[in-house]
């Protein structure tokens, strides 16, 4: 729960960018609320968006102190599966796990930002007018 506070901050500057206009706008011109949601406030708080998903699941992925109260003893998961293995002895299988988890992210956040740069392309052509 304590990551809320970033999301939302992020989340309320992105709908502060926004013009106040945008839904009397649609509403005079009677397109529905999701229309305008869909074609005009997504497209401009998208990398918000995706940077709030990014927060969250790198979060999720370092919350191994969290993680380890909460798990049960038939659930296998990386994090709480390398403080097991590392406690056993085995560190460098420990390590080694743990450059997995890291990769993971690696791949997550890669995989943000290509979303973010054709996001990007699309949404932002209006710029270049």
């Amino acid at each position: 729960m304590h990551y809320y506070t970033v999301c939302h901050l992020t989340a309320v500057a992105a709908l502060k960018q926004l013009d106040r206009e945008f839904e009397a706008v649609s509403e005079s011109l009677k397109v529905p609320l999701f229309r305008t949601f869909l074609r005009v406030t997504l497209p401009i708080c998208l990398p918000a968006i995706l940077q709030i998903g990014i927060f969250l699941f790198l979060s999720a992925m370092a919350s191994v102190s969290v993680l380890i109260f909460i798990y049960e003893p038939s659930t296998r998961v990386a994090s709480v599966a390398v403080v097991n293995i590392n406690d056993a002895g085995f560190t460098a299988s420990a390590a080694a796990m743990s450059m997995c988890i890291v990769a993971a992210c690696a791949v997550f956040k890669g995989l943000q930002g290509l979303l973010e740069r054709a996001a990007a392309g699309r949404t932002d052509a209006w710029k270049d007018r």
